[in-house]
């Protein structure tokens, strides 16, 4: 074997082993919440955008953005 397929040969064997740690830490993840942060979420409390609430809350407002010029 040639240094250059020794090189080709122990590069594939670590990006396999990278490409599978790789999968198995995002199949141990998928499909989990976000871990709650209470810290986090005080602060977009704190912050949120309320006077924008009524725009979400209101039904149909997407169409009142639409028509308006």
């Amino acid at each position: 074997m040639t240094t250059f397929e020794i090189t080709l040969s122990i590069t594939s064997v670590v990006v396999a082993i990278g490409v599978s740690a790789w999968m198995r830490h995002l199949g141990n993840t998928a499909g989990r919440d976000r871990p709650v942060d209470p810290e986090r979420l005080r602060r977009f409390i704190e912050n949120a955008p309320y006077e924008r609430l009524d725009k979400v809350m209101k039904p149909g407002w997407r169409d009142d953005e639409k028509q308006q010029p």
